[in-house]
């Protein structure tokens, strides 16, 4: 009853029946003819009632429709012959539309059976069975009948644009857009009486068919076809910019032949909007085939079709706006070339491709050797130059099967397939190096960049795709240690350091799983008070035998055997839920946490931080400072920047850790969004006034104050640097002066007192 309540008048029905109460007011005299002549007839009303129940079955050829019970009773027959149409009266008819349309009904049976009723009706009047009361009553008799009919009608198309409705909402809640279209164009075919329906779009001048739905096989072999845009129903609604419904499709102007063959006989086409000023992507086309097809859509069919095309249309565009997305994601912005997230998709299906066809696949992993001074004397706009211009030389050289890869600052992968030999690998290797070579010069300076590099060949060295780039890794490293600018083959120029480091990457796993990793803290202590504002996590192993490793000793480890991400997350979660411990207890420390150039790089970096950060509520966000290497942060700044701003909607900070550039570099603070610097401990070496160095920290502090960044200088080891850095304006420090990194528990006492004495 609650649906009947929408959009009804103050009387009790919709507005559009509000005629009844006025037109069907009998009076008490024609009430009491309509009952006598009910009277009379109630001795029928079993025969009309088996009559009208093998009609309406006859005319429900599913069997779900037959399964539905007639509402034509003899109940209803009473009611029918009442004299007396209150309100109740006319819900139950709006009911009986409701039931006929929830069943699916045909469109046919319900005026079939009042006809059928009228003539039986009528019949036994003409017969002299149902003499009844006069002429009067026959007519008022016929009005109610014609009334109930309408009623019900209304009810059952009311109903069916509910379902309508009902379904369009849940389409919104389809993200595939394959299911999308199928559950759409479903209910097109429900809405127009069709057999099917298809999806075209245009692409380059051309209609090509995308999905379709419904339609037979015959037709669906049209799948791979293609036709120009300005031909057919479809071009013709593209060009009008409107719906173009032809019933008779043999005989129309826009008939193609192959589609007459295919024993289509009526189409409609509905052009999908454009999207951000972007022209009309294709069209929604509905076709019958066996149905009958209507001389003309009714007009109320029309909202909910156009409305089906507007979803598809906005769908659409999001399919290709999320295709665009997940293309940028993939894609180095500097270069162009793809980046680490596709590495391991593109180098499994290389290695299948391998398998196959009993071809070698080779892994190359390249990092510049002479790249950071670069960097550091002409400028970072130089060192993107150097990037792009060896991006490029490494593309000229690889053939078209193959794929260059920026998979990280100055590191790049490159991946071949279908080689002969091991000859052929030699020969591709020396090339590489030559297109990784370049020099770059100002007035005063000359510098030069060339590369070390690691190769794997597939299937010599086995494994997973992951197996293969940190053994490509190894390589590098092993041409690195050679002097650079050379390679090295892993498996056959690795004989003396494969086992040390495979010995390490096991020790490694077996240190994780022993939870022999564990955090220690670095007071950061304002210079004003010596009092403790925030701490840094410092990743410690624990070895059995060496003692406690820094994380000097273990990162460089964990980067190059490919855990640093696992481990990164499970240092992250540590961090949070010690800050989460502290702050219950009163301590509201700024909690630096170290993050590495795997873990900004990983796709789910700002769901996995998301995740820490709901397993902690109490957890203060705006005490969480988040730290990036200056060497990560500016190798790849837009998809940096991305990163960090994406995670500062969750409420953290971010700060630049070993900070060296100067000044010049300050500008791509705003770009990153970062809310502070920490001064690298080099630039704290020659502190004395009036050193380099202290001029160099001075005009960075200026910068600084205008941009409204916090700055901590790290590596403070005497009373003498902490003071001249106070002095330069920097309020905060830490280093061994004030504290080595030590244990939550030792920190907790040192916390009593909120101060430490040096």
């Amino acid at each position: 009853m609650a649906m009947l309540k929408e959009g009804m008048g103050t009387n009790g029905l919709p507005e559009e029946l509000r005629w009844l109460h006025d037109d069907l007011a009998l009076s008490v005299r024609a009430q009491r003819s309509l009952r006598r002549l009910g009277i009379e007839a109630s001795a029928h009303f079993p025969r009309i009632t088996t009559t009208i129940t093998k009609r309406f079955a006859s005319l429900c050829t599913e069997a779900t429709h037959r399964a539905a019970d007639c509402p034509y009773t003899a109940e209803w027959f009473r009611r029918l012959f009442s004299g007396t149409y209150e309100q109740a009266f006319w819900e139950e008819q709006l009911l009986i539309g409701e039931r006929l349309a929830t069943a699916s009904v045909p469109d046919q049976v319900l005026p079939q059976v009042f006809m059928t009723l009228r003539t039986l009706l009528l019949a036994q009047k003409e017969d002299a069975i149902l003499p009844g009361r006069g002429l009067s009553s026959w007519s008022n008799l016929l009005r109610v009948l014609d009334a109930c009919q309408y009623v019900q009608h209304f009810g059952l198309e009311r109903e069916r644009r509910h379902t309508v409705l009902r379904q369009l909402r849940g389409l919104l809640q389809l993200v595939d857009f394959e299911s999308f279209f199928s559950t759409s164009a479903q209910l097109a075919c429900g809405i127009a009486k069709a057999d099917g329906a298809g999806l075209i779009l245009r692409e380059e001048g051309m209609l090509r068919y995308r999905f379709f739905h419904g339609l037979s096989a015959r037709y669906q072999d049209l799948g791979q076809w293609e036709f120009p845009e300005t031909e057919g129903v479809s071009g013709a609604a593209l060009a009008r910019g409107e719906p173009v419904y032809v019933p008779d499709y043999p005989g129309s102007p826009w008939a193609m032949q192959e589609f007459v063959t295919a024993g289509l006989r009526a189409s409609l086409a509905i052009p999908l909007p454009g999207m951000a000023d972007e022209p009309m992507p294709g069209v929604l086309v509905i076709s019958w085939f066996q149905q009958p097809a209507p001389q003309r859509i009714p007009e109320a069919n029309w909202d909910h079709l156009r409305l089906l095309a507007d979803l598809l249309g906005a769908n659409l565009y999001r399919e290709r706006l999320e295709h665009r997305m997940e293309g940028l994601a993939t894609q180095d912005l500097l270069t162009g070339l793809p980046n680490r997230r596709i590495v391991q998709e593109r180098l499994r299906a290389a290695m299948s491709r391998s398998d196959r066809h009993q071809r070698l696949a080779a892994l190359f992993f390249l990092d510049l050797d002479g790249f950071k001074p670069i960097n550091d004397q002409l400028g970072h706009h130089c060192g993107d130059d150097v990037l792009c211009t060896i991006a490029s030389q490494l593309c000229a050289i690889v053939r078209a099967e193959g794929c260059v890869i920026r998979y990280a600052g100055d590191e790049f992968l490159v991946i071949l397939e279908d080689i002969a030999n091991v000859e052929e690998v030699e020969c591709i290797a020396s090339r590489l190096l030559q297109a990784a070579q370049c020099s770059v010069a100002d007035e005063q300076t000359r510098l030069q960049v060339s590369a070390s590099m690691g190769a794997v060949i597939y299937p010599f060295s086995d494994g997973s795709a992951e197996e293969l780039i940190r053994q490509a890794d190894l390589a590098m490293y092993a041409a690195k240690d050679a002097g650079g600018n050379t390679w090295k083959l892993f498996g056959r120029d690795l004989v003396e350091t494969q086992p040390q480091e495979e010995s390490l990457y096991q020790e490694l796993i077996l240190a994780q799983e022993r939870k022999e990793f564990e955090l220690l803290w670095q007071p950061i202590i304002n210079l004003s008070d010596h009092t403790i504002s925030g701490v840094e996590a410092l990743l410690h192993w624990r070895h059995p035998e060496r003692g406690l490793l820094g994380p000097g000793e273990i990162l460089a480890p964990l980067e190059r055997s490919r855990m640093i991400l696992e481990v990164g997350h499970w240092v992250l979660k540590t961090a949070l839920a010690q800050a989460a411990s502290w702050q219950i207890q009163g301590n509201l420390l700024d909690i630096h946490i170290n993050l590495s150039a795997v873990q900004l790089e990983d796709a789910d970096f700002v769901s996995v931080l998301q995740q820490a950060l709901a397993e902690h509520p109490s957890v203060d966000c705006r005490h969480i400072w988040l730290e990036v290497a200056e060497r990560v942060a500016l190798r790849d700044i837009p998809a940096t920047a991305s990163v960090i701003r994406a995670a500062r909607r969750l409420g953290v900070h971010f700060t630049l850790q070993d900070y060296n550039s100067g000044i010049a570099a300050l500008q791509y603070l705003t770009g990153l969004a970062c809310d502070g610097i920490k001064l690298d401990r080099d630039m704290m070496r020659g502190m004395a006034e009036p050193s380099p160095a202290c001029q160099h920290v001075r005009a960075v502090m200026d910068v600084a104050s205008d941009l409204s960044l916090q700055v901590v200088a790290e590596g403070v080891e005497d009373e003498e640097m902490a003071n001249t850095l106070r002095d330069l304006g920097v309020h905060k420090a830490q280093g061994h002066w004030f504290s080595p990194p030590v244990s939550a528990a030792e920190l907790q006492m040192v916390l009593v007192e909120r101060k430490v004495t040096c």
